[in-house]
């Protein structure tokens, strides 16, 4: 049987045919173009065997395959900016730290160091991963209390009296410039040392005064303090581009494992594009992953300082291991 179609309807049908593939031509192109991202970030960086050994613990299988494909689409992410950084070398200031963006999701981030927990807002407080983790650290072994440095105060304590009341941490700040005397001594305590080199002359204005100091090493400050065989859970440092000095040298005691560091909370200030890259090129040799960025918005203009929290690929498993797979999951 033959059906009759009128020039009309036939040019209705394939209007309505060229709409219909209008349609679906770019979400197939989406879908194949997300599918094929998505395969290229779980498969092109698979998981270290170290990465692979500490998951070891992890009694629920499927838990640790969700965990291994975390560690997978990191390490993907992390190559992409590093391939980046090696082509991009800007000399535009506003530009300066475009490239070196988180490539980590730590679930349990939080704003923290005010009074009132989530509610920690201006200039003071840092993003912290697993600050419950922290906390209950020192119930779980009262013998392995948990450590924060503070770098660089001005004397301002939020940061330092949060530690206190919501996570009871033995806490150590440092700064050499203050002019009065440190006001946080219920919370922390104060050493008035520099941070740079050991045993260099440092001859600078900080807040429109002029100050001198001799700078130590990080690696001398733990050391002193006897530190060497602890962890520091939350390293936290804003010491006005001693940075650049300071932390490579850092970075590099932590992959050789003389000095553990769970997570850093750092303001980088505006520097040359190379000393930025050298920074971040050691702490990826320390296994340190950047998990959050935000640009310092008050002040620096916006660009000239910006605030990152780095955390360690072992210390990111156990947060997300006690997220997503309860507390026997930690390694």
């Amino acid at each position: 049987m033959q059906v009759k179609v009128g020039n009309k309807e036939w040019k209705l049908a394939q209007k309505s045919l060229r709409s219909k593939i209008v349609i679906l031509v770019p979400v197939l192109v989406l879908f194949v173009i997300g599918g094929s991202f998505y395969i290229r970030s779980t498969t092109s960086a698979p998981a270290s065997s170290e990465q692979q050994n500490t998951l070891a613990g992890v009694g629920d299988a499927f838990c640790k395959q969700r965990l291994l494909k975390l560690e997978e689409q990191f390490n993907h992410r992390r190559q992409v900016r590093i391939d980046a950084m090696f082509q991009r070398n800007t000399t535009k200031r506003t530009e300066r730290f475009d490239v070196f963006e988180p490539e980590a999701n730590c679930i349990a981030e939080e704003r923290f160091g005010s009074d009132t927990r989530y509610l920690a807002i201006g200039d003071g407080p840092k993003f912290v991963c697993g600050v419950d983790l922290i906390g209950n650290k020192n119930a779980k072994n009262p013998k392995d209390e948990c450590l924060v440095y503070s770098i660089g105060s001005d004397n301002d304590i939020e940061f330092e009296k949060a530690v206190h009341d919501f996570l009871g941490c033995e806490t150590h700040t440092f700064d050499p410039t203050l002019k009065t005397a440190f006001k946080g001594d219920a919370y922390s305590t104060f050493h008035p040392w520099g941070i740079g080199v050991d045993g260099e002359t440092v001859r600078a204005v900080y807040n429109k005064r002029k100050t001198n100091f001799v700078t130590k090493s990080l690696g001398a400050i733990v050391a002193e303090l006897g530190h060497n065989d602890r962890t520091i859970d939350i390293f936290k440092i804003d010491c006005e581009r001693c940075e650049y000095e300071a932390m490579p040298a850092f970075f590099d005691l932590i992959a050789a494992k003389k000095i553990r560091v769970n997570q850093i909370q750092i303001e980088l200030h505006l520097q040359s594009y190379d000393a930025v890259a050298k920074l971040f090129m050691a702490a990826d040799r320390a296994g340190m992953r950047i998990f959050h960025k935000e640009r310092n918005g008050w002040g620096c203009g916006g660009f000239r300082c910006i605030e990152y929290a780095l955390v360690s690929e072992e210390y990111l498993r156990q947060v997300n291991g006690a997220v997503l797979c309860g507390e026997s999951s930690k390694a």
